[in-house]
């Protein structure tokens, strides 16, 4: 199956609503040195085409109920540089569309652009990842540039397409600093709302991230292996510090009226909105697309 219901590891932390979820690639080639997939998926950093999905798909999507949530993606980007050509994603897309299917996409790629047309059809809102301005080049090295991204929400958001960013994730003494900025950006782009999340290194992000930046995680490595907790596979920095992190991310979306909740931190009572994914923007289908504009 393609299609699989959305269960981070059983976590007790995830508090997202029912939803499935589909990769329509394998692997991701951004590169994202804070990426936890690789840890589990081999040659995750390679990027391959699943066989026979769109003759699968069509199956298995008569197997899911109507007005379901559907999440594209909570491991690889759907939008990678070969999407553009390949159009599989859109395909998915299609087949959503015509099965009566909520979507919530997930992407760091302005390629989201060419299906506004598809999106606009069909109950959708897209969550575009947002992690810094000052190192990009370093910490997602292959992804499209950050005010692409933003051009790319705008852009969306002017459609009638409803929007929200990830600021995820946050790294101690790395990009902290940049919440208000990015946070402005996003208001300025027409944005909504906002989830977040710190970093939970795994034991090869660990290695990239100490190795591109030595200094930095050389002062955090403390927070993480000794201060810190390991939860499932992933080190999680102390409960106080992490918290201190999200309020910091809360209290400047208030400040920018600007929604706010947090994904797999532990604290569920300091988000302010329906939905810790951004799926409560997606209208309701019974909506139609002028009203969806007006509220979003």
């Amino acid at each position: 199956m393609y299609i699989r219901q959305f269960d981070p590891w059983k976590s007790e932390l995830c508090t997202c609503p029912p939803k499935y979820s589909l990769n329509p690639y394998t692997g991701c080639v951004h590169g994202c040195l804070y990426c936890y997939a690789s840890s589990y998926i081999k040659n995750f950093f390679h990027l391959r085409e699943k066989p026979k999905l769109i003759e699968s798909l069509k199956r298995e999507i008569k197997k899911i109920p109507k007005n379901s949530l559907i999440s594209l993606c909570n491991t690889s980007d759907p939008y990678p540089p070969v999407e553009f050509n390949k159009k599989i994603t859109r395909k998915c897309l299609e087949i959503f569309k015509d099965n009566d299917m909520k979507v919530l996409i997930i992407t760091k790629s302005d390629i989201v652009l060419r299906d506004i047309d598809l999106l606009k059809e069909m109950p959708s809102c897209v969550t575009i990842t947002i992690t810094t301005f000052k190192h990009y080049k370093k910490l997602e090295p292959y992804a499209p540039a950050p005010i692409q991204r933003f051009k790319a929400l705008e852009e969306l958001g002017k459609k009638g397409i409803p929007i929200g960013i990830r600021l995820d994730p946050i790294i101690p003494m790395l990009n902290e600093e940049e919440i208000e900025a990015i946070l402005k950006a996003a208001k300025d782009s027409g944005v909504k709302h906002v989830i977040a999340s710190t970093f939970k290194p795994r034991w090869d992000s660990w290695q990239r991230i100490s190795q591109a930046f030595p200094d930095i995680a050389g002062k955090i490595q403390k927070l993480y292996f000794k201060d810190g907790a390991k939860i499932s596979n992933s080190w999680y920095l102390a409960k106080p510090l992490r918290k201190d992190l999200i309020l910091k991310v809360k209290q400047t979306c208030a400040a920018l009226s600007l929604t706010f909740s947090s994904c797999r931190e532990g604290f569920p009572e300091l988000n302010n909105s329906p939905s810790c994914d951004g799926s409560h923007l997606i209208p309701d289908k019974s909506f139609s697309q002028e009203q969806a504009a007006i509220l979003f």
